[in-house]
């Protein structure tokens, strides 16, 4: 008894397009015609067509498939390189599952970085979505340091992520002398923060471009002013080695060298 190609199609659950398709990667052999011209397939085309819809099942691709035909070796290793992808996926999937839960446990934007997901009901909006492009630039060191950071507010914390724009000096003077010893805190036990790119990972001037560039995106001219009197007032007072205050001079004339390249 034969079939046709719709015939076919339909006793294997493909499609004849599917069908068609395997015949041009050469995976499927044609059939003999029938006097009227149509296709006429046998039981050898659809224990074929089985075969090659397990192999898909088993997640092998299609490109793959000839060249492990009939020879057990080059199937068996073929089997091991799908386990490793599949322990990979596996993996994957069970990380995502975790944050998901953890997003629904907290309540947190979907898009908060994974790491931060616990303390985002604490952090500002701007803060989640810096620390969001922060995950894509470095190494995870890097970024357990910065949720230590994040985690720790100050009374102060609130009042620079609603600070208007046109903030007068006095409010600007106070914030930032306010701000001061827990910069000059988390700078002197990471001072990697002084040269940041250091823990970058990918292209640092891209990644230094991107951060630089959120930044002024994500905070107000006054916000960022606070930030850099208190850093100016803190940073002669810090007791770190010298190699990490060149590091930082170093960077500096990166930056501006930069600056001036654009």
């Amino acid at each position: 008894m034969g079939w046709s190609t719709s015939e076919l199609a339909r006793l294997t659950g493909a499609t004849v397009n599917t069908v068609r398709h395997y015949h041009k990667l050469g995976l499927l052999t044609e059939p003999e015609r029938m006097s009227n011209g149509y296709k006429q397939y046998g039981a050898s085309h659809l224990l074929r067509l089985h075969q090659i819809r397990r192999m898909r099942e088993l997640g092998i691709p299609l490109s793959d498939i000839g060249s492990v035909d009939d020879d057990h070796e080059q199937q068996q290793l073929a089997l091991k390189q799908l386990e490793g992808d599949l322990d990979e996926q596996i993996a994957a999937l069970e990380k995502a599952r975790a944050e998901v839960v953890q997003l629904l446990e907290h309540g947190a934007p979907i898009d908060t970085a994974a790491g931060f997901i616990d303390i985002a009901a604490r952090m500002s909006s701007a803060d989640r979505s810096l620390m969001n492009i922060y995950s894509s630039l470095y190494e995870d060191s890097a970024l357990a340091e910065m949720r230590t950071i994040m985690s720790e507010t100050t009374p102060y914390d609130r009042e620079i992520d609603e600070l208007a724009e046109d903030a007068d000096e006095d409010t600007r003077t106070r914030l930032a002398e306010q701000i001061a010893p827990s910069m000059k805190r988390h700078l002197e036990t990471k001072p990697w923060l002084l040269a940041p790119t250091e823990r970058m990972t990918g292209d640092v001037k891209m990644g230094q471009a991107a951060i630089i560039g959120s930044i002024s995106e994500l905070y107000n001219d006054a916000q960022i002013d606070v930030i850099q009197r208190a850093f100016i007032a803190v940073f002669p007072t810090l007791e770190i080695p010298d190699e990490d205050r060149e590091r930082f001079i170093a960077f500096i004339k990166h930056v501006a060298a930069q600056v001036e390249e654009s």
